[in-house]
């Protein structure tokens, strides 16, 4: 990390940041902050401070990109946010005279400036006002941070680098810069776009020691300034423009044909030995007639990246899925459990077709991970009602067994998803999906990104008592994702960085009251008398049933009680059906109903809601 006086070139690139940190309006307070900061350079992935240490300045970034890291108590590192231009960071502990709270590292080569605490303090008693808007600032993230974990600034520069020979790498950044919206809001940037830019042939490939090198970094971030996105078209091989790429990228998309050897090549070893610390994303380009996509397993289990696209360059939606996807405008749709009352997702998601919404990524659990399920594998509508069909027909569903693991013995519910997803995998789907269990092994909730998706939606609805857990291949006992996580808003809220999440809870958190009269001890005799009201029987009790399934909710009622939880979705849609049974399946038709109704009415006042997502 350098420290240095602001030149009058740095002093033009400052003054537009400072202006929207502080206010444009105060222009003495403005030139005083500017001959108060010193310029820093921060090379990608250095460190700017650690957690822990004293928080005697506040930097912020004028080019870059930086990631805030904690370390918790087990020694894991989480990522909190990333955030680019205009953003300032460690200004709490400076104001609080607390350490630094988290670690700060550079996911690019980044410039900030740095205002030491006494120029700080210097200012605060000259401009007030400018200077209460950072405190202020600071404030809104804390209270933002309280109620949803901050996803941080959308990536502007982004780079599109291939992970073979034949990938379509050059086709594919073409693509990409025109689905982001195309010039004059989005740059594409190649090595001949900026020798042609800059008039010197071999620009781009200048070394860092090289008088050309200060020339086109400040090119760059002339750009970056000027422009929503950059798209930045790396070489084919590891040279002085792919690694300069690398290093100004907020976002690293490596490029496949779906059809090659998934090993990776040198290119991909370069990169790893030079330990980026951008986020990396793998992209397999299809066949324009692919059906859909087959053996993604083995691109991933041979690197580690942080998620995985499906594009087919012929088709639009691909292109767009994938832009809404790494520009943080991805809109993620959430189904919660409830048994029958989980078919409202059917009307949802007729309700989001018809406003031409379109989901770029669906998770869900128990009967909502069904539902997504069916989704992401391409089922429409009017499928998924006949799926409903069948569960509203008993003998379809239940098979009895001795009651030792559980009340059934699965081969029926098996089979039906057997039957409704083959051998799709969920890492082959074009809509990214998730499914949520729970292990009765850890204690933990798990989500499904991977594998058979007839076995991921088995074990998210494999329901305590009634149903036998799943045994995972790691010997993993698992049953219904709602015994540990109902309504997966947090799970979706990452994985979307930022994006849209619409939840559906079709389960109140308040069950419908019921007045019951038993006692201390019950026979299922006395039950079935009551039941059926035999010679005057006054006991009234709940159905074994209804009770395992409601206790295996109960713990994410609470959850969805709690107004931090409930604004991890951006869109949370609760369809009135506390007067259905859990058990209500032969009512599908109306459920299906309520839900389309439901979605219809919120999406309406969503639309007007002046902090409404675009």
């Amino acid at each position: 990390m350098t420290d240095s006086p602001l030149d009058p070139g740095r002093r033009a690139q400052l003054d537009p940041v400072l202006a929207g940190v502080f206010g444009e309006h105060d222009a003495a307070a403005l030139a005083a902050i500017a001959q108060s900061v010193r310029w820093v350079s921060l090379p990608g992935g250095g460190t700017l401070f650690r957690q822990g240490d004293r928080g005697d300045d506040v930097f912020i970034v004028v080019n870059g990109r930086l990631r805030t890291e904690l370390e918790d108590a087990d020694g894991s590192l989480r990522v909190l946010e990333e955030v680019g231009r205009g953003a300032a960071v460690g200004e709490i502990a400076l104001l609080t005279g607390e350490t630094r709270t988290a670690s700060v590292v550079a996911v690019r080569d980044t410039d900030l400036v740095r205002l030491s605490k006494a120029s700080f303090d210097a200012l605060l008693e000259r401009h007030p006002h400018a200077m209460m808007r950072l405190a202020r600032a600071a404030a809104v993230r804390l209270r933002h941070a309280s109620h949803r974990p901050a996803s941080g600034s959308a990536p502007v520069m982004l780079a599109v680098v291939p992970a073979g020979p034949s990938a379509a790498f050059r086709e594919l950044s073409r693509a990409l810069a025109a689905a982001l919206g195309g010039e004059p809001t989005v740059a594409h940037l190649s090595r001949a776009a900026v020798d042609h830019a800059l008039r010197r042939t071999g620009a781009a490939q200048a070394d860092d020691g090289d008088a050309t090198h200060a020339a086109v970094v400040t090119w760059l971030a002339a750009c970056e300034r000027a422009h929503r996105h950059v798209v930045l078209e790396a070489d084919d091989a590891w040279t002085p423009w792919t690694q300069r790429c690398l290093r100004q990228a907020d976002r690293v998309l490596l490029v496949a044909r779906a059809g090659d050897d998934p090993a990776p090549g040198s290119l991909e070893r370069a990169m790893r030995a030079a330990g980026l610390r951008a986020r990396v994303e793998l992209l397999l380009v299809h066949d324009d007639a692919s059906v859909r996509p087959v053996a993604t397993a083995r691109w991933l289990a041979a690197r580690e990246v942080a998620t995985h696209h499906h594009v087919r360059l012929g088709h639009a939606g691909d292109l767009a899925r994938l832009a809404r996807r790494v520009s943080g405008r991805a809109v993620g749709l959430v189904l919660g459990g409830g048994g029958a009352r989980g078919f409202a997702h059917i009307g949802m998601l007729r309700a989001l077709a018809e406003d031409g919404i379109d989901v770029d990524a669906i998770g869900g659990t128990s009967i909502g991970a069904l539902i997504a399920g069916a989704h992401a594998h391409g089922l429409g509508v009017d499928a998924m009602v006949a799926i409903a069909r069948d569960f509203a027909s008993p003998s379809k569903l239940l098979d009895r067994t001795l009651p030792l693991a559980s009340l059934m013995a699965a081969r029926k519910v098996t089979a039906l998803y057997q039957h409704l997803f083959g051998d799709v995998h969920v890492e082959d789907l074009w809509t990214p999906l998730f499914a949520m269990s729970s292990s009765l092994s850890r204690a933990r909730a798990v989500v499904h990104r991977s594998g058979p998706l007839w076995h991921s939606v088995r074990a998210s609805t494999a329901i305590p008592a009634i149903f036998p857990p799943l045994l995972a291949d790691d010997g993993d006992v698992l049953v219904d994702g709602g015994v540990m996580n109902n309504m997966p808003l947090d799970v979706m809220r990452d994985f979307c960085e930022g994006g849209t999440v619409i939840g559906v809870n079709p389960m109140p958190t308040d069950d419908k009251e019921k007045r019951y009269s038993f006692g201390p001890s019950l026979s299922g005799w006395e039950a079935l008398k009551g039941r059926l009201r035999w010679f005057g029987s006054t006991t009234r009790s709940p159905s074994i049933l209804g009770s395992v399934m409601r206790a295996t909710e109960i713990n994410s009622a609470n959850r969805m009680r709690q107004p931090s939880f409930r604004a991890l979705a951006d869109l949370l849609v609760e369809p009135a059906l506390a007067g259905f049974p859990i058990l209500a399946f032969d009512r599908f038709e109306e459920i299906v109903d309520i839900g389309y109704r439901s979605a219809r009415e919120a999406l309406d006042a969503w639309r007007v809601a002046p902090d409404s997502a675009s």
